[in-house]
């Protein structure tokens, strides 16, 4: 884990989309044992789950940026819908307790309980979703390091996974083709 300017960092959100309509959120179904916090970049695994990006491939790796957290299933996809329009298999919460009378298959679910349905849900990274992450530099010493400059605007940069979980945009990380996988596109004046 790096050691930056900031111990934790805020998740990675979708704060606009430059047709100012609501961004589309797809889901896929995720690999077994994922723990990953909302705001994850993520990736395909060799065989179609979903799972936390691995910080190490960039061609093409990037499948989107979560919006729900990992939910550590026990087995790949666990209680996804089947393909094309199947329905939601076991509970579809994240939280059940006791009983209900004459359904002996059924369970209480608590309000406001997460819903796990074996699918993450992701906003693309495509050409019309703008992110929202905070700018830090793994190897940064003075203010200078990690704080965020117009002159950033068109630059392309990392991202590192702080020790709580967290992704941020890591100054630290600014090789083309070797470590970059995002490019800022303005700088949000309440942070400089």
């Amino acid at each position: 884990m790096a050691a930056a300017n900031l111990t934790t960092h805020s998740s990675i959100i979708q704060v606009q989309n430059k047709a100012n309509t609501t961004p589309f959120t797809y889901a896929n179904p995720e690999l077994a044992g994922q723990t990953f916090k909302s705001g994850a970049p993520l990736m395909l695994d060799a065989t179609g789950f979903t799972k936390e990006w691995d910080a190490a491939t960039f061609t093409n790796a990037i499948l989107g940026v979560s919006e729900s957290f990992g939910q550590s299933l026990g087995s790949n996809g666990a209680g996804a819908p089947s393909f094309p329009w199947g329905g939601i298999t076991g509970t579809g919460a994240l939280q059940t307790y006791g009983s209900v009378p004459n359904q002996p298959s059924a369970v209480n679910i608590a309000l406001g309980t997460p819903v796990v349905d074996g699918r993450t849900l992701f906003t693309s990274p495509g050409v019309d979703n703008v992110y929202e992450a905070l700018f830090d530099n793994a190897a940064g010493n003075v203010a200078g390091d990690y704080t965020p400059a117009q002159t950033d605007i068109g630059k392309l940069y990392g991202l590192t996974k702080d020790a709580n979980g967290y992704w941020y945009v890591d100054k630290n990380k600014a090789t083309a083709g070797t470590n970059t996988c995002v490019q800022i596109v303005g700088v949000n004046p309440r942070w400089v």
